[in-house]
């Protein structure tokens, strides 16, 4: 396998319509992998407990390369009881039992044209062993609510993008990450499995928004390079964006907070010894 895709999410009301977002975000995702026409590439969706699971209130029928991985209620309470949503835990576990040589990180409510989903398989498909020691942030640009949250058809949220490109790519808020200054606000995460093993990936006491990838930014810059930002090399990312939606959260690193050794977590980071399984949707 060269690829693994991996998202998150929980079947709540996170900033008001996340399930029809997070169904826009697997529908795209999963079209383009069948447009690519490859069985290197895998898609987890990881379901941090969620009471009803997002695998039995999405439209499934198109999803022929996703993998559902839930995370029970009462698990996700054991290593996150103050928070409802442990986006590090969810992406850990997700790696935990993906195979990819190559691993992509991606938020719930992401949109990945399929061009930008063809140029990270072949980004991926040239990198060699020196390159493996390097990883790729990305940019993000925010998909306006009124276009994605009134519709059902990804390709109409298609005919938008190509719109908005021909107008010159004007007037939709963009998060153009700094790599001098690194402040987050990443879209995806882009490195090889390696990396991931090496490094334990995300720091397991942040379990909160914020500050997650900031934090492995520079632990990685430790020992590897941050070869740039995926946006400069023509691949374009969306957030299908909350509108005015005010969306409540605790932000932030406890100042308690230090920096943890370069192997961030315990041997059972990634939740390995918790009895999960993959749902699989192939």
């Amino acid at each position: 396998m060269l690829l693994s895709i991996i998202t998150s999410g929980k079947n709540d009301q996170y900033a008001g319509n996340f399930k029809q977002r997070h169904q826009h975000n697997l529908d795209k995702l999963n079209d383009s992998i069948n447009k690519l026409n490859t069985n290197e590439i895998e898609l987890i969706a990881v379901d941090w407990g969620s009471e009803e699971k997002l695998s039995d209130v999405l439209n499934t029928s198109n999803f022929t390369h996703t993998k559902f991985l839930h995370i029970p209620s009462e698990i996700a309470k054991k290593y996150s009881p103050d928070s409802g949503f442990s986006i590090v835990h969810a992406l850990n576990a997700g790696f935990r039992r993906s195979k990819g040589r190559y691993i992509f990180f991606i938020d719930g409510d992401s949109y990945v044209p399929y061009e930008s989903l063809a140029l990270i398989y072949n980004i991926a498909l040239s990198l060699d062993e020196e390159k493996e020691k390097t990883f790729f942030w990305a940019s993000r640009y925010h998909l306006p609510y009124e276009i994605h949250s009134n519709t059902n058809d990804i390709r109409e949220i298609d005919k938008n993008i190509e719109i908005w490109e021909q107008n010159q790519k004007q007037n939709w808020r963009h998060d153009k990450i700094k790599l001098h200054d690194f402040g987050g606000t990443a879209m995806g995460l882009l490195l090889s499995r390696d990396i991931c093993e090496e490094s334990t990936l995300y720091y397991e006491v942040l379990n909160k928004w914020g500050w997650l990838d900031i934090e492995i930014h520079h632990r990685l810059l430790t020992r590897y390079s941050c070869v740039g930002d995926l946006e400069d090399y023509g691949v374009s990312f969306f957030h299908l964006d909350h509108h005015s939606i005010q969306v409540k959260g605790q932000n932030g690193i406890n100042p308690n907070y230090n920096s943890p050794r370069f192997e961030a977590n315990d041997e059972n980071w990634g939740l390995v010894n918790e009895n999960l399984k993959l749902i699989n949707f192939l």
